[in-house]
């Protein structure tokens, strides 16, 4: 057993001999005898000893003072006993001997506190306090003061801020600070009271009390009272003065050679400085943590911090802050090819991620998303090469933050998986970055193929230099090759280089989001997001085919109204797989033709046809073609400008293909038409009687708009189209019609003519069907073209006028004027155009009348019903055939017009078995019947949604008789409605009378907004 030596410093003398007894056993004792050896002597010896000390130091004290007391006879001393005049500076000076009254007392209070007896010690602190501020011992005033008030503290736990004396403190660290040169009675006095009022919830003024110790000269008492300041300013909700003492404190602490203390300091305060307008402060603490720390993550947390856009850095400091961020991970022996780190710059522009599957197209092909319905046009395409019963699924060959990402991308093997993103350097200095490259992960490899290589080779920028503040666009691909099967792009990784050459490797993370999500209540109240998909891709089995598509279109400064904008297309087959279907779909329904061109010059044009699932999509299926590898072949796209000036037209145009083991591929374009007016004409009528028209064209270009602009028209026919039984408006034979003109000669237009011409339009009798004396339906004034297109008429505009009784279909008829035209504008450009003008319904409108038409029409309508109508004669076969046609979708500007019009038209065709007539109603029901005062006393699901102009309509129709509706729609807000199904009901009566109810066919009706 090993003895421990203990000594006690006690300022009593110790003339009992059972304490001298206790004190000697006690000095030589085994580890586990102390405690009770401690124990006994301070329960049957110091205490006893201390109690009897204290109360004869009580009664020495009661009867020195007398009945008068010593504060009354010092202040007698002070006011008549002629006290010393010296100088204020000696006061600090003053002792007491030993056996005075004041020490005794002084010796009384400090035993009373070290014992437990705190009340009574706070009554002595308290008097012997005033007898030194009377002999004015400043130093021992204040720590009697002091004392008081921790005596105070101890014997009332439950004492009140408001009831502290808190100016005991203030008096005595302000006399300690005046007249102590002693650091450790400052430091004890002010770190006593912190804890004090901090204990009593006076953190603010815990923190005033140890600011006020900065005036030392001692650099380390200041940063330690600055450092406990800062903490109880950080309670106190005070987080900016916090931060402040903390800067002051590590600056103090740094001054005193305690650099770790210092950093400590630093590294609190700096997340108060972190996104904040204080950016001097953070890039300086930002620098000395990254220099001096030795905590790696906080050091490379500050060197990543500096290097972030500042308007208040200059290019000298961004430059050293990248030479700081390099040498920083160097230090640590971060960011080598085994470690990259998070690289703070340059930064990637998430929303201009895009990702090319496949080889094509190329970046400057990709299409601008213009409103342009590419999954419609596509889906359309699709079903014309491989029928309407197979699955469609959207090939997303290029997906964008406007594409749904939702689902992984299928990429072919072999073929690069391009990446393209925008990086800029937010510095104020030049950054080199170098060996940039894709990061990947989530690499999967096919069964059996583990040990092959799963990428065939992959793009690696050597080196890349950013100019100050530069934005550059980075194409970064992967060729997967056949072994894999899926992967993920998760980041760029790239080395950043210093002004020396030193570089350290990183990556930069790409976080792409997709849209939010509101489709049910619980997402619109929170924040959702879909999931993005764009950097995830399956590598597709099979190989798929491959044509390089050149696009080739006249130079032209400007486009003219009704103009033919001809597009050459050089197909090549550059892939590893025979092609043997191509198909051309466009949103183009009236203005695009297509043609196949030989090598000998020949022209085929390629019929074109709506497509199974959409009306306002158009195909031209070029049939079974065949385009073996490296061979080629050309198609002549022709595309008619709009027939006004008031806004740009976009068509797209999506050439689809297949191979030859069924995979299919796209290939996008859009021609873009801002045209200007140049030729015009109208129709009226002039004698019904006899179906004589004037129709009037005119050269609408301005003489001080160009040079020289005149206008040759070609020819002039009558173009009629039908509602098929699909709802598809089509072009049928006008061959029966005659047009017959009334002059004869040419007609040329300069700048700003005009010219009327009369024409004759009849229906040919059936021995006139052969004559040549009698005229057809067009009407030629000059030699036609070679290649003049052969595209499908405009589709006719929605009419409000009266229902018209046709004994068949209604037929809508067209003048179509082709015209030639030369132009030269001012700065000498010669352009040669050719174009068509269609007038828009001039027959209908003009309510003209041609002689026979309604006997033909019926024997067409009597001929359609034989072939298309055949029903078995049972009470369940439809006595009434009611049909819709589709609706465009509209663009509305809601801001200018509160309502936008849609029109309805409702076909109802009589073909009931028993030949009887029907009076038929149609009867719109709206959806909410009670008027109301408020939309808010209805929840959206239940308030009108639209109104129609007619609300009951009847009519009579006789066995084989067809009639059209026509109605106007109004609506109030973009959306998806359904026009007919829902609140429109047919009842029909026969004659014999028999009533019965049919359902109008389901007709949406899409209305967006600008």
């Amino acid at each position: 057993m090993c003895p421990f030596k203990i000594t006690f410093h006690v300022s009593v003398n110790y003339n009992s001999g059972v304490v001298y007894k206790m004190f000697r056993n006690a000095l030589y004792c085994s580890c586990g005898g102390l405690p009770a050896q401690s124990e006994r002597l301070a329960y049957k010896s110091l205490v006893p000893h201390v109690e009897r000390l204290m109360r004869t130091l009580f009664e020495q004290l009661a009867a020195r003072r007398g009945l008068i007391g010593k504060s009354l006879t010092s202040g007698m001393k002070k006011w008549f006993g002629g006290g010393s005049g010296g100088n204020l500076a000696n006061l600090s000076a003053i002792s007491f001997p030993p056996e005075s009254l004041e020490m005794q007392s002084r010796r009384l209070a400090d035993l009373a506190f070290m014992f437990g007896l705190f009340s009574f010690a706070y009554s002595q602190y308290r008097s012997v306090k005033k007898d030194f501020e009377h002999g004015q011992a400043w130093l021992h005033h204040a720590a009697a003061t002091e004392m008081a008030a921790m005596a105070l503290y101890f014997s009332d736990s439950s004492i009140s801020p408001k009831h502290f004396p808190r100016h005991y403190f203030d008096v005595a660290l302000e006399n300690q600070l005046n007249y102590s040169g002693k650091y450790t009675s400052v430091m004890r006095c002010a770190l006593n009271a912190a804890h004090v009022l901090g204990n009593l919830t006076m953190v603010k003024e815990a923190a005033a009390l140890l600011s006020s110790v900065s005036t030392l000269d001692n650099d380390m008492c200041v940063a330690v009272t600055q450092a406990h300041a800062s903490r109880y300013f950080e309670e106190a909700k005070m987080t900016r003065k916090a931060a402040f003492y903390r800067v002051l404190a590590g600056n103090r602490f740094m001054k005193a050679g305690l650099k770790q203390n210092a950093l400590e300091c630093y590294r609190l305060a700096l997340h108060k400085y972190i996104n904040t307008s204080w950016d001097s402060v953070e890039d300086h603490l930002s620098a000395i943590l990254s220099t001096d720390t030795t905590d790696r993550k906080l050091a490379v947390e500050c060197a990543c911090r500096l290097l972030r856009e500042s308007d208040l850095q200059t290019d000298v400091n961004h430059a050293a802050f990248v030479d700081n961020f390099v040498e920083t991970l160097s230090r640590f022996k971060a960011g080598g090819e085994a470690d990259p780190v998070l690289l703070p710059v340059p930064l990637i522009d998430v929303r201009s991620v895009r990702v090319i599957c496949g080889e094509r197209p190329e970046p400057g092909d990709v299409p601008v998303n213009n409103g342009v319905p590419w999954i419609d046009i596509e889906r359309a395409a699709f079903h014309t090469l491989a029928g309407s019963s197979s699955a469609f699924r959207p090939t997303h060959l290029v997906s964008d933050s406007e594409t749904d990402n939702q689902r992984v991308r299928s990429t072919p093997p072999g073929e690069r998986f391009r990446v393209d993103f925008t990086l800029r350097n937010p510095l104020k200095t030049s950054l080199t970055v170098q060996n940039v490259r894709l990061g990947l992960t989530d690499i999967h490899m096919k069964e059996g193929c583990e040990n092959e290589q799963p990428f065939a080779g992959e793009e690696v920028i050597p080196m890349l230099t950013f100019q100050p503040e530069e934005s550059k666009t980075v194409v970064l691909w992967v060729r997967p090759s056949a072994y894999l099967l899926g992967f993920r792009v998760e980041s760029v990784l790239l080395q950043i280089a210093s002004s020396s050459g030193v570089c350290v490797s990183g990556f930069l993370s790409i976080n792409l989001r997709g849209k939010r999500l509101n489709k049910n209540p619980k997402q619109m109240k929170s924040v959702v997001y879909a999931a993005d998909e764009r950097l995830r891709a399956n590598v597709a089995p099979k190989r798929w085919p491959l044509l390089d598509f050149r696009v080739t279109r006249k130079n032209q400064p400007q486009i003219f109204c009704g103009q033919a904008v001809t597009l050459t297309v050089d197909v090549e087959n550059i892939g590893q797989e025979l092609v043997t279907g191509l198909c051309v779909a466009t949103d183009g329904v009236d203005c695009v033709s297509a043609e196949t061109l030989d090598g000998r010059g020949g022209r085929n044009a390629i019929t074109p046809g709506y497509a199974p699932t959409c009306s306002a999509v158009r195909t031209f299926n070029i049939g079974n073609v065949s385009i073996p590898v490296g061979e080629q072949m050309r198609l002549s796209v022709t595309v008619r400008a709009p027939p006004s000036c008031h806004s740009t037209a976009n068509v797209g145009l999506l050439f689809f293909y297949r191979g030859e083991n069924q995979t299919y591929r796209e290939w996008r374009t859009v021609v873009t038409l801002d045209p200007i007016p140049l030729f015009e004409a109208s129709a009226s009528i002039l004698d019904e009687t006899h179906g004589i028209a004037a129709i009037n064209m005119k050269n609408v270009m301005l003489a001080s708009d160009a040079a020289l602009a005149r206008c040759e028209v070609i020819r002039i026919r009558l173009v009629a189209q039908r509602v098929d039984d699909r709802g598809h408006w089509s072009e049928i034979d006008t061959s029966t019609f005659s047009l017959q003109s009334m002059r004869v000669g040419p007609v040329h237009l300069d700048c700003e003519q005009s010219c009327n011409l009369c024409v004759c339009i009849s229906v040919r009798k059936n021995c006139d069907l052969e004559s040549e004396n009698v005229g057809g339906p067009c009407w030629y004034l000059g030699p036609m073209p070679a290649d003049c297109p052969s595209w499908p008429p405009a589709l006719p505009c929605s009419r409000n006028e009266s229902d018209e009784v046709l004994s068949s279909d209604e037929d809508y008829f067209h003048f179509a004027i082709f015209w030639k035209a030369s132009v030269v504008n001012n700065e000498g450009h010669v352009s040669s155009i050719v174009g068509e003008t269609f007038l828009v319904d001039p027959l209908s409108t003009a309510r003209l009348r041609i002689s026979g038409k309604s006997a033909l029409s019926k024997s067409a309508a009597e001929d359609a019903g034989k072939g298309n109508r055949v029903r078995d004669t049972n009470p369940e076969s439809p006595s009434l055939i009611i049909s819709c046609r589709s609706i465009k979708p509209i663009i509305h500007d809601f801001e200018k017009n509160r309502l936008c019009q849609v029109p309805l038209e409702l076909s109802v065709s009589n073909a009931d078995d028993l030949k009887r007539t029907a009076t038929i109603t149609l009867r719109y029901t709206p959806k909410v019947h009670e008027a109301v005062s408020s939309l808010t006393q209805l929840p959206p699901e239940n308030r009108q949604q639209l109104w129609i102009d007619r609300e009951v309509v009847k009519a009579t129709l006789v066995n084989g008789e067809c009639r059209l509706f026509r109605f106007t729609i109004s609506v109030s807000q973009p959306s998806v409605y359904d026009t007919a199904g829902l609140q429109l009901n047919l009842e029909a009566v026969f004659d014999d009378g028999e009533i019965r109810n049919f359902k109008v066919p389901n007709t949406l009706a899409v209305v967006s907004s600008f």
